[in-house]
Formats: C-alpha cells, sequence, structure tokens
C-alpha cells in the first residue's frame, strides 16, 4: 500500500480558492503526511528592475508570505509553507520537490478548453517531475467517489509491468481511503486490423477479434492479479480502441473523478518526454490525474 509521507501542494495565494490544498487535506487526515503549501514569486524581469525596487520587492515577498501562512493557519491542522522564486513555476516547483524529498505535489489546474485542457505548468510537471503528480480540476471533489487506472496489459516493453503494478497500487490506495469504485481499463486494438479485413474472410477475421479480445482480458486480469487479496471489488473493463480515443471517453461518460495513469515513454534516458499515447490521452482528459512514472525514470531538473 502506498503510504505518503510529505506532500507538496502548488497553490495560487492570491486566489480565493484552492481544491489542491483541500485534496492533501483529505489524503494527510489518513495517513501520516506532512502538508506543505507553496506558492511561485517570479524573479522582478531585469526591464523592471529600474522601477521595482529592492524595498518594493520585499514588500511583495511579505505580502506574499503574509497570505501563505493565513491559508495554512486556517486549515485547523500543521501545514508548512513555502515561497519559491523562479522564472519557471515548474522549475521551481521540481528543484523543491528534489530537495524536500517530496513523495506527492498536488496542483490545481484550471485550463479548460478544447485544444489544451492542460497548461504548459501542468504539462512541465507531467514531463519532468520525478514524484507522482496530482493535478486536481477546480470542480474536483477532496473525496473521489469514481476513479480509473489505465494500464497497458499488454505491453511488452521493458519496465511496464512494474509502472502497471504502481498505478495499481496507488489506485488501490486512494479506493481503500476514500471508499470509491476503481474501474482499471486496458484499451486494447487487434493488430493491423484494417490491413486484414481486407484479405480475411469474415469467419477468420471474426475469429482473429475474439482470440485478440480473450487475450487482452487474460492480460488485464493477470495485471490485477498481482494486487492479491487487495484486487477485491475492482472492476475490470478491456476496451477495444486507441487509448487516446477510448479512455476520455469512458472516463467523461462516466462522470469518473480520478484517472490514475502513467506517464513516461520507457526509452531508457533519463527525464525523457512523455510517450506520444500518454500525451493524446491528457490532451482530452478534463477531470483530475494521478500522473505515476517508472521507477528508474530520473528528473532531467537538476538542483
Amino acid at each position: 500500500m502506498t503510504t505518503f509521507k510529505h506532500i507538496l501542494v502548488s497553490i495560487n495565494a492570491t486566489d480565493d480558492h484552492h481544491p489542491a490544498l483541500d485534496q492533501a487535506m483529505e489524503l494527510a487526515g489518513h495517513m501520516p503526511a506532512k502538508v506543505t503549501v507553496a506558492d511561485v514569486l517570479p524573479h522582478v524581469p531585469e526591464r523592471a528592475r529600474p522601477f521595482v525596487t529592492d524595498q518594493i520587492e520585499q514588500e511583495l515577498v511579505d505580502h506574499r508570505w503574509a497570505l501563505l501562512r493565513d491559508i495554512a493557519a486556517r486549515r485547523g491542522g500543521p501545514v508548512g509553507t513555502a515561497l519559491l522564486r523562479g522564472e519557471a513555476p515548474a522549475i521551481a516547483l521540481i528543484r523543491e520537490v528534489l530537495t524536500g524529498h517530496y513523495d506527492l505535489l498536488i496542483r490545481s489546474h484550471g485550463v479548460r478548453n478544447a485544444s489544451m485542457p492542460f497548461g504548459p505548468i501542468d504539462m512541465q510537471l507531467l514531463r519532468k517531475c520525478p514524484c507522482p503528480v496530482w493535478l486536481a480540476g477546480p470542480s474536483a471533489r477532496p473525496r473521489p467517489r469514481r476513479i480509473m487506472a489505465a494500464v497497458d496489459a499488454g505491453s511488452t516493453e521493458p519496465g511496464e509491468a512494474a509502472l502497471n503494478r504502481a498505478i495499481l497500487d496507488l489506485a488501490v490506495t486512494i479506493r481503500d481511503i476514500e471508499g470509491a469504485h476503481l474501474t482499471v481499463v486496458y484499451a486494447w486494438s487487434a493488430f493491423g486490423y484494417e490491413f486484414l479485413e481486407r484479405r480475411m474472410t469474415s469467419t477468420d477475421l471474426a475469429a482473429f477479434l475474439d482470440a485478440t479480445r480473450a487475450a487482452a482480458s487474460l492480460d488485464l486480469g493477470r495485471a490485477v492479479s498481482a494486487l492479491g487479496s487487495r484486487k477485491a471489488g475492482i472492476e475490470m473493463l478491456p476496451i477495444e480502441g486507441e487509448p487516446h480515443e477510448v479512455l476520455p471517453v469512458y472516463a467523461e461518460s462516466h462522470n469518473i473523478d480520478l484517472v490514475v495513469m502513467g506517464t513516461v515513454a520507457r526509452t531508457g534516458l533519463a527525464g525523457f518526454v512523455m510517450g506520444n499515447t500518454a500525451e493524446r490521452i491528457l490532451s482530452c482528459l478534463r477531470g483530475s490525474v494521478l500522473a505515476v512514472k517508472p521507477a528508474e525514470f530520473v528528473s532531467p531538473v537538476k538542483v
């Protein structure tokens, strides 16, 4: 069972609503996790230096610190605070994760449009942050009721089985904490279907699809069986289709509160970008996402 010890929460202290902090406090109430709330204040640009004096900058810093401490104090529990400085918020947050040895980063994402549901800071965190990243939507409930875990049960890529286990372990942990319903989904497709359907008889094609569907079901069952007794109550669902097409549709149509998935391509390269499939899935999701990376992942961001 996954246990978080130190959660970093990224917020904008000038906002009135902090769903990421709500989520962190809910988790911390079920495990011995320390919560630190952080905001990023950019450095003063060189062009602004003639107008923004050191005194004015210090007043900006003091004001942001006061907001952070007030937010932390209103939570009624021990919440740490951190004011980070840097030009790129994502890099500042990742450096804080590395130096503070955080094991979960939670951030609220507020972008809502057809072409880019996640903003550039979100995408940088998903690509480069070494710990799991939980992106909570603005309307996300602190207690998710329906969780979807997306696994690639049929992959033979090195490390994929271990990543599937990490995804499932995290999804089951959240399910058990919140008493949620968990569906484990595996999107599968028949190899070369469009080519083969023009060269096979309808009988052979149907047999081929049946065999592929049965194999997908077995692969998914095998992946979930690694949970042992913790697999009880899990709904297993192999879905025919491309992952970036069928998974967002399923999440939307079944009112999924949280999607747990892996994000990094298995390339053997430290800090490599997300796999194309993960990118395309994320470009279509609208709700909350908990992204997991392989154990061997090394962030390209340096302290």
